[in-house]
């Protein structure tokens, strides 16, 4: 398994694995991509601080990602909590492409053809299944090969009917909410507010409630701040304008409550981001 690596090596302990496998913890990574390989990963305590083709995001328990040999990647540990740590697989592409196609012909294409990025956020049944066979790795002898490899396929076999199930019932939505997503995204709507949202609706507000979560798995309060917080953060990127200037334009009244919410996206504060990506250029 080769890694092509843009700062300091990291890697998986078996290289010459077809399926390799190791728990994380509280260690930051290189940023790198993965040549010939794909890595299945799932965070078993969060939060953790995550760079996935350029975009910073704050990953939690029970998120699960897949990354494919093109993306490029890297963790960042979290300075108020050092428990956080996540399972992690390693997966020859030829291996991958085995497991895949047992779940459905077009699995991998599917995969493959995700733009930016795989996230999704499993059940707590889905969880603790999966954190049930990662104990049981724990308890299998050394030297016990073959009940490794075994332990090892039901866990990369159950990631990927996870996602393919998730895939899978993705509905279209009713075209109001399309329209709807579609205005709030535009950038007059970013230092607007949840009741401005429900203006624009043909419904009340609980019934958008309930459709943001059917189809999103997010309250539009929630959705609101991750469209500001991206917003913020590439304006931290891409400008010269102060955290104040930020702040009111996406339509927060406190410095300080902006400042919180940043940090509770990203893990750290606006003005830390902003000099943690000179570093990363």
């Amino acid at each position: 398994m080769k890694i092509e690596l843009f700062e300091k090596n990291s890697s998986f302990d078996d290289k010459n694995s077809d399926l390799d496998f190791h728990i994380w913890k509280y260690l930051e990574t290189s940023l790198h991509a993965h040549k010939d390989y794909y890595e299945l990963f799932l965070v078993t305590k969060g939060p953790i601080q995550y760079l996935i083709n350029g975009e910073m995001m704050t990953l939690k328990t029970m998120d699960m990602s897949i990354v494919r040999p093109s993306d490029k990647h890297r963790f960042f540990p979290s300075k108020s909590d050092k428990s956080i740590q996540h399972l992690n697989l390693a997966v020859d592409c030829d291996y991958f492409n085995y497991f895949a196609s047992l779940l459905s012909p077009n699995l991998k294409e599917k995969i493959d053809s995700v733009n930016d990025y795989i996230l999704i956020h499993l059940s707590e049944e889905q969880f603790q299944y999966l954190n049930h066979l990662k104990k049981l790795i724990n308890t299998i002898p050394t030297d016990d090969v073959i009940q490794r490899k075994t332990s090892l396929n039901l866990i990369l076999f159950n990631m990927l009917s996870f996602f393919n199930m998730f895939s899978n019932q993705k509905k279209t939505y009713p075209a109001w909410f399309a329209s709807l997503l579609t205005e709030i995204s535009k950038p007059y709507f970013i230092d607007k507010n949840v009741n401005d949202l429900y203006k624009l609706c043909p419904y009340s507000s609980p019934v958008v409630i309930k459709t943001f979560k059917d189809y999103l798995n997010i309250t539009p309060v929630r959705y609101l701040r991750n469209l500001k917080m991206t917003y913020a953060k590439n304006l931290l990127l891409t400008t010269d304008y102060n955290t104040l200037d930020i702040c009111t334009r996406i339509g927060f009244d406190s410095l300080s409550h902006f400042n919180h919410v940043f940090k509770d996206f990203y893990g750290i504060t606006p003005t830390e981001y902003k000099t943690k990506n000179k570093t990363l250029k």
